[in-house]
């Protein structure tokens, strides 16, 4: 890489000047309107040589400036020297430059999305599912094997709740008769999502008021752990309405799992594995319950990880422990990634430690991937106009009221194309409005602002790509080739390069994000390609540009830029429309 060699060409300088190389590093600058890269050796030098650092920049300026892969060099206050690349090597990199950075392929298990079976997806899941996606996506095109597990919560005391509920609905139902047998199951639940939705609240608020009834849930999820036919078989129908419930919600953001497993999947290797860690001496009885210690010193404030009750009940802890011994088994991963709210921090630590206690997977391969709220304008969790919990479709729905409006366009106006394209540009809103957030985070969310066309939102990426991909489409009907420009080429103009340098970041901003699972620098990279791009959209014609070299070299970067925008808009899963239109378009290219 280019980096790589300018870097060793400075270390050398510095090394002739009787310094150590390692000062000599060269980094992007902190000003790139100023240059594009930066060493702040100099600096450092003149502690050691206590002497003055712009003096040393000086000196070491004029050594480098007879390198040629600068087209200039200066020293500046207070002893930065900043570099400027010559043209021809930034077109060679750029040609050079390998569609993916490389890296050694790993196993990684990604569990996210975590939905609960019988309850509606809300704003608050929002995070979880698109956070993973990106990550899964972007490991991918790092050259990872990935496997997504929505990882379902399906299998705790709120099953035995809606059951009690039910029960004390439907006490005539076969279900909760004696002698039940899964002949007697309908072939259709005797209720639709809906109403599932509407009892999981309502029991849940039961159990809180009433203790008799709270006994009863617990007493029936004991029993729908240990088989009861009557209670599994509406636990089936609990599931098999909720999954497809949850599909509806992520397919339209393009979030899709590779595994539909829950808790209730990891249940029958609980018993096995609880003997596994009581022969070892790792878990061991506490007042009655079975716990494992995960302290690491003495004094240190974790509480222990409880496998067992008093009463014999297992624990969530004891679910997510059995769960990555399931992923080991099956999948023996590299790493295994949570995505998963930053509250349940404590949580995940006591986990993995167990984990790593038992031998059965090395602590460092498992990490929480935690996130912050989605918040309105109050700083509360967002929640409907009438201040109810906002439901993840109303969410969409919401956004795309606005981006309808953005579109200048009447309902009795909207042909089924702008109403697509107002789709797409309410999940754009929406996921980049989410994504381009640091994931740790809280964040308000205002739809009316994510919505725009103009400014650094999903739309105004959009925009780009669709521009990019017009241009190559006339190139193509008028059957203008796109070629290779050859070395040394130069740029016509101050667009033409910085969108050069703008497409040269790529696979550094994809490899940053995935080794510090943060979207949010992908988000970064394609707002600023997509700047570079409109500046040079507004400036330089492509196919109208009448010197053959010219529009040879903006042609290529016109192909570079709409595949490097595809490639991040598939890694944020963000759709691109077949076109943008506006009742009335702009004049210009958004700002």
């Amino acid at each position: 890489m280019l980096i790589d060699e300018i870097n060793q060409a400075v270390r050398d300088v510095f090394e002739s000047y009787g310094l150590d190389p390692a000062l000599g590093l060269v980094q992007p600058s902190d000003r790139p309107d100023l240059s594009d890269y930066q060493c702040n050796g100099a600096l450092r030098a003149a502690k050691i040589l206590k002497r003055n650092p712009l003096d040393i920049a000086h000196e070491l300026k004029d050594k480098l400036a007879g390198l040629d892969y600068f087209s200039s060099v200066e020293a500046v206050q207070p002893g930065f020297i900043n570099f400027t690349i010559a043209d021809q090597y930034i077109v060679r990199e750029l040609v050079a430059q390998a569609p993916a950075p490389q890296t050694t392929p790993q196993t990684i298990v990604i569990d996210y999305g975590g939905p609960n079976v019988a309850k509606p997806l809300h704003v608050g899941h929002l995070r979880a599912a698109i956070i993973g996606e990106s990550i899964k996506r972007t490991a991918q095109t790092m050259g990872h094997r990935t496997i997504g597990d929505v990882h379902l919560g399906d299998w705790g005391t709120p099953m035995g709740q809606i059951i009690a509920e039910l029960e004390r609905r439907h006490p005539k139902w076969a279900y909760f008769q004696d002698g039940f047998t899964d002949g007697q199951a309908t072939q259709a639940p005797p209720f639709n999502v809906d109403k599932l939705n509407e009892i999981y609240p309502a029991a849940s608020a039961r159990a809180k008021e009433d203790t008799a009834f709270a006994d009863r849930a617990r007493a029936i999820t004991a029993q729908l752990q240990e088989g009861h036919p009557g209670y599994r078989a509406l636990w089936k129908h609990f599931v098999t309405l909720s999954v497809e419930s949850i599909r509806q919600n992520y397919d339209p953001l393009d979030v899709h799992f590779d595994l539909w497993l829950g808790e209730s999947d990891a249940d029958p290797l609980i018993d096995d594995m609880v003997a596994m860690l009581v022969e070892q001496g790792i878990a061991v009885e506490s007042n009655g319950a079975l716990i494992i210690d995960v302290k690491e010193f003495p004094k240190e404030n974790i509480a222990p990880v409880i496998l067992k009750k008093s009463d014999g009940a297992v624990t969530y802890a004891t679910t997510d422990l059995a769960t990555i011994f399931q992923r080991v088994r099956d999948f023996n991963p590299d790493k295994i990634l949570y995505v998963v709210d930053k509250r349940q921090s404590a949580h995940f630590e006591q986990v993995f430690r167990a984990a790593a206690k038992a031998g059965i997977i090395a602590r460092e391969k498992l990490e929480h991937i935690g996130f912050g709220t989605v918040n309105g304008a109050d700083k509360k969790p967002f929640k409907t106009r009438s201040g109810g919990v906002m439901q993840l479709k109303g969410l969409l729905d919401l956004t795309k009221e606005f981006a309808v409006s953005e579109t200048g366009f009447a309902p009795a106006d909207m042909s089924d194309e702008i109403d697509t394209m107002a789709e797409q540009v309410a999940i754009a809103a929406v996921k980049f409005g989410d994504l381009s957030n640091p994931r740790l985070s809280d964040y308000v969310f205002n739809p009316e602002e994510v919505a725009k066309f103009e400014g650094r939102t999903g739309p105004y990426l959009q925009y780009a790509a669709v521009r990019s991909r017009a241009i190559l489409q006339r190139a193509d009907e008028r059957q203008i080739k796109v070629e290779t420009p050859a070395s040394p080429s130069v740029f016509s103009n101050p667009q033409e390069r910085g969108l050069a340098m703008a497409l040269l970041g790529y696979n550094d901003a994809v490899a940053q994000s995935f080794d510090k699972r943060a979207p949010h620098i992908l988000c970064d990279y394609v707002y600023t390609l997509s700047k570079s791009f409109s500046n040079f959209y507004k400036t330089s014609p492509v196919l109208d540009e009448e010197n053959a070299e010219v529009r040879s070299m903006r042609l290529y970067l016109t192909q570079r830029t709409a595949h490097a925008i595809d490639g991040m808009m598939k890694m944020l899963a963000i759709p691109i429309p077949d076109k943008m239109v506006k009742a009335a378009a702009p004049d210009a290219a958004p700002a």
